[in-house]
């Protein structure tokens, strides 16, 4: 038997992926030891090799994850040779797994070049090594930041601008995809406020709050808060999330904040982030709700809340 280190270098996963992959997605069960470090056979690392390799390969860890062995040495036997390997070109001359700078360097090219395969391969590959939460966190914002500047400085054409967000758009999807959280988890509701039609910072939230075990429900851009309170109530949803880009001061959106509060009532939490969100500050506070100022911020706010919408779904109150 062996533990996580052994595991890590005889893989090349990171332990954040291969503990998310046993914790969300089921693909293993270790052994335990007496203080409760897991403990892993050799079949185990047979497994994470092979659905390693699938990944890569383009398959969606969520639909092959409680594959067995054998059925995962068939589903690759099946694969075409390019598919099976499918490999970065530099990958044997990267920083550490743990470091994201190779990658946001093989992104930012990938862009260049209007390679969008490369893009979509270089993000697998970073998730594979970093996994999905240090690539929305970690990869995906400073990437996000470069594009957005480089097109406003004229540094980064239309043409690429739109291939960025279109890749990056579909990996999210994917990704939101590939997490199935319980059906007795609390409901999120994810959108974007009228007149904000940047939608990627939305859906970087709705895979962190999948990703947290929230029952995510994601309606897209621009949505008025009489649509949003609507589906809150519908699903009886314990919070809404919302993602504010540009502009940071549009007077209408005041309005729009207030009635959803109004329209969705005290009881649910309302969590807002996003470059422009800090220009709607006041009125936040106003109504009640949560400003997050980055990803990682929303995450711990994303937790805390979900802990405490399980206690009151269990009947427990909060001390």
């Amino acid at each position: 038997m062996h533990n996580i280190k052994f595991v890590v270098n005889q893989t090349g996963l990171s332990a954040h992926v291969i503990r998310a992959w046993e914790r969300r997605y089921e693909a293993l069960t270790p052994d335990r030891t007496q203080t409760n470090r897991r403990l892993y056979s050799d079949e185990d690392i047979e497994k994470l090799l092979l659905l390693k390799k699938a990944v890569e390969a383009g398959q969606s860890i969520g639909r092959i994850a409680r594959l067995s062995t054998p059925e995962l040495n068939g589903m690759l036997a099946r694969l075409s040779p390019e598919q099976r390997e499918q490999r970065l070109e530099t990958s044997s001359a990267t920083a550490p797994a743990d470091s994201p700078l190779p990658y946001s360097q093989q992104l930012r090219l990938a862009v260049q070049s209007l390679d969008a395969e490369r893009l979509e391969m270089i993000l697998r590959q970073a998730t594979i090594a970093l996994g999905a939460i240090e690539v929305i966190e970690r990869l995906l914002p400073p990437l996000l930041e470069w594009v957005g500047t480089g097109w406003r400085e004229g540094e980064v054409r239309v043409a690429q601008e739109h291939l960025a967000t279109a890749v990056v758009r579909t990996y999210l999807g994917r990704t939101l995809d590939s997490i199935k959280p319980s059906a007795h988890s609390p409901c999120l509701v994810i959108t974007t406020p009228a007149g904000q039609v940047h939608e990627l910072g939305a859906l970087m939230v709705a895979v962190t709050a999948a990703s947290e075990g929230w029952r995510v429900l994601y309606l897209g851009p621009n949505l008025p808060a009489e649509e949003i309170s609507s589906a809150v109530r519908q699903m009886g949803a314990k919070g809404v999330a919302l993602s504010i880009v540009y502009p940071p001061d549009d007077l209408r959106l005041h309005s729009e904040l207030e009635n959803l509060r109004s329209g969705v009532g005290e009881e649910v939490a309302i969590l807002v982030g996003g470059r422009g969100a800090k220009g709607y500050s006041e009125t936040l506070y106003r109504i009640g709700a949560t400003l997050a100022t980055d990803l990682t911020a929303t995450r711990f706010e994303l937790e805390s809340l979900r802990s405490r919408a399980n206690r009151r779904l269990s009947g427990v109150q909060p001390k």
